[in-house]
């Protein structure tokens, strides 16, 4: 069936099945005897990341980064692994290629597929998932130079528009790390627990300390990070503050400054026989040069108390 690739070696099976469609999983329902319950949870939307004990096989659900270039933003993709004894299900939509060039990897190479089609399916299972996690640091190296460059650019003239919308981006992007990591901690342990006698996963404790390292390296840059873009947030909203202060001080001494010139000018625009400087040659003059002064007085009274 098409979207519906295997693998066999030494007695052991991995099928991949690249769209995440009513009838693939049907099939794979059929072929394996899977739980009805699981196959339904295999398709859209995604399912929280979990581990599932049955009869025959594990069922396991987890999520993965997938970095959108055009947008700018992260998102995620889930993958459902189904672990028998002697096959491997993988179920995912095909926008990870570490799955596809370990299966393309193992098909064209004997030897790939001598080394990791061994002991149990299990094996297959801890290399896919050591690649996986592997592929996840680019992104997280990207996402720091996206910090670091929104940390250069913070105290230039950039709009503060501009500047918040790539802080609310870069947010946005840490946050959705975090929880699409947050399980993969828990899933491994419980997967220990639940499968490992009978799948006699002791034998690749190797896989399994690096996985536990990958796991918590790659959470702490994601902590690390947020509390970077935190940092830079909160930077920003204080310069946005210091902007919007400067600014209404600005028009604060503009106000105080004309309005006194405003009223002189209203005062003296009235036609009345007290009016001084009515009737008087060159009146106009002397009152725009009062007001001159006035203005001149004010602002030097202003910056010599510093409030401007």
């Amino acid at each position: 069936m098409k979207n519906i690739y295997e693998l066999e070696h030494q007695g052991l099976l991995w099928v991949n099945v690249t769209k995440q469609g009513e009838k693939e999983l049907q099939e794979i329902q059929r072929r394996f005897g899977l739980d009805k319950l699981d196959v339904m949870e295999s398709m859209p939307p995604f399912q929280r990341p979990k581990i599932v004990k049955r009869a025959n096989y594990c069922f396991v659900v987890l999520h993965f980064p997938v970095f959108d270039r055009e947008t700018r933003r992260l998102g995620y993709t889930e993958i459902d692994f189904f672990l028998g004894q002697n096959f491997l299900v993988t179920v995912h939509d095909n926008k990870l290629l570490p799955i596809d060039h370990l299966f393309a990897e193992c098909r064209k190479n004997m030897a790939s597929r001598g080394e990791f089609f061994s002991i149990s399916a299990a094996h297959i299972l801890f290399e896919l998932l050591t690649r996986l996690l592997d592929s996840i640091f680019p992104i997280l190296l990207h996402v720091n130079d996206d910090i670091n460059l929104v940390d250069r650019k913070l105290f230039t003239k950039i709009s503060g528009r501009e500047m918040a919308e790539e802080i609310l981006r870069l947010k946005t992007n840490v946050v959705t790390f975090r929880r699409t990591m947050q399980g993969h901690k828990t899933v491994l342990e419980r997967l220990i627990m639940y499968c490992g006698r009978e799948y006699n996963l002791n034998v690749f404790q190797n896989y399994l300390n690096s996985l536990r390292e990958f796991t918590n390296e790659i959470w702490h840059m994601v902590e690390s990070q947020r509390e970077s873009i935190d940092a830079l947030h909160e930077a920003n909203e204080s310069l946005l503050t210091l902007r919007t202060t400067n600014i209404m001080r600005i028009l604060t001494v503009i106000s105080v400054i004309t309005f006194p010139l405003t009223l002189l000018a209203t005062i003296f625009g009235i036609h009345t026989p007290a009016n001084p400087f009515l009737n008087l040659i060159g009146g106009f003059w002397i009152i725009v040069s009062l007001m001159l002064i006035m203005a001149v007085a004010m602002y030097w009274i202003f910056k010599k108390r510093d409030w401007v």
